[in-house]
């Protein structure tokens, strides 16, 4: 009698040990879970001879008509199949900075010159301003002179007196050089109703490649009243 006292007395003081040690009774994935958490400060040790399998992601078995986790199963198994171009792979900054022109850059010089640009096609809106501009575009693109310049002056001035929104009633000749028609101005530029330099950057080609030079064009206007 006093040896079943002593055995009991020792289960019942064992008892929370093993209760605090062991799983819970059916809880096969108390000690899985133990496993799959190493940040957990009071992990119970699992005996050596337990058999731990790693945890394996669940793979669904959703039929085709349903949603949810078929999606991103299928998004995963098509992101795994796919290679990456080898575009992809560059540093996305050095791609496209390929791609920018270097001539669409913005500065001082780009700036300065285009508020020069303003100041010409503003200067050039009065016949005075416009035969000052026109000699120097005419001696900067094509090397022509002061002899060159007066037999322009001559023909420009007969031919609107340096006016830009000059027109001929009867043909319908437009602008400075009275280019017919005046839609010929389009190939220098879209506003050439308004801006004399699209006008004179027009003629001033037309001549060179239609006289080679202002006096030859000159005189082919005394000779048929037109160039």
């Amino acid at each position: 009698m006093m040896r079943s006292n002593v055995v009991r007395g020792l289960a019942f003081a064992l008892l929370p040990t093993l209760l605090l040690t062991s799983p819970a009774i059916g809880d096969e994935s108390a000690p899985t879970q133990l496993l799959n958490n190493p940040s957990s400060t009071s992990a119970i040790p699992v005996p050596a001879n337990l058999n731990v399998e790693p945890v394996q992601p669940a793979v669904s078995t959703t039929s085709p008509g349903q949603s949810g986790s078929t999606e991103s199963a299928e998004s995963a198994e098509s992101a795994e199949s796919t290679p990456m171009p080898a575009e992809q792979l560059s540093t996305p900054t050095v791609w496209i900075s390929t791609k920018v022109p270097t001539s669409s850059r913005v500065t001082p010089s780009t700036i300065a010159g285009a508020i020069n640009t303003m100041k010409m096609v503003e200067q050039a809106k009065t016949p005075k301003g416009a035969r000052i501009v026109g000699k120097a575009m005419a001696k900067a693109k094509y090397g022509w002179g002061a002899s060159q310049y007066t037999c322009l002056n001559k023909l420009w001035t007969k031919e609107s007196r340096w006016n830009y929104r000059s027109r001929n009633k009867v043909t319908g000749a437009h602008g400075i050089p009275q280019a017919y028609p005046a839609t010929k101005y389009e190939s220098i530029g879209s506003d050439w109703r308004t801006n004399p330099i699209t006008q004179m950057t027009w003629g001033l080609k037309y001549i060179k490649v239609r006289y080679q030079t202002p006096c030859k064009a000159l005189n082919t206007f005394y000779r048929i009243n037109m160039y």
